[in-house]
């Protein structure tokens, strides 16, 4: 009987204990993750993915492989609404990133801060996932290497 009563106690605690290490900024960040899918030229589903705004007008990044070989993207927010990718801004097979614009349906977008400096290795980092649920469980780690790209842009793993 005591095992049966320390095993869910157990798991309240391990969850309590995790929802505490999230940050404060987490469910205001996810909300600029959004769903991706995109389509060939007969309009079937080529690929599926994940992005996120890094602007309030629907400028956007996401994986670059995604897009190889589609006629057209549709982006679906967290709150489940579908906007269309409108403009390819750029895009890096190296390091499989693509910078697009969405032609959003509301005046602005929820979108991450992009850093103005690189963090420093060793430090914390989180992941974002993407979900219309209300569960704002995040991944973390730290950063391992910063190296940069293109000059201005850093690249962390």
């Amino acid at each position: 009987m005591k095992k049966i009563l320390i095993l869910p106690l157990l798991l309240f605690f391990l969850v309590q204990g995790s929802m505490a290490q999230t940050p404060k900024w987490v469910e205001k960040a996810k909300r600029a993750v959004f769903s991706i899918v995109t389509y060939d030229k007969n309009d079937k589903m080529l690929n599926t993915g994940n992005g996120f705004f890094v602007s309030e007008d629907g400028l956007a990044l996401s994986d670059y492989t995604l897009f190889k070989g589609a006629e057209r993207a549709v982006v679906i927010t967290s709150e489940g609404k579908q906007m269309p990718v409108s403009l390819i801004l750029g895009a890096n097979d190296m390091y499989d990133v693509i910078k697009f614009r969405v032609a959003i349906t509301e005046k602005k977008v929820p979108a991450l801060i992009v850093a103005k400096t690189a963090p420093v290795t060793g430090a914390d980092a989180w992941m974002l996932p993407y979900s219309t649920q209300k569960s704002i469980a995040c991944v973390t780690g730290k950063v391992k290497d910063v190296s940069k790209v293109a000059g201005e842009y850093h690249y962390y793993t």
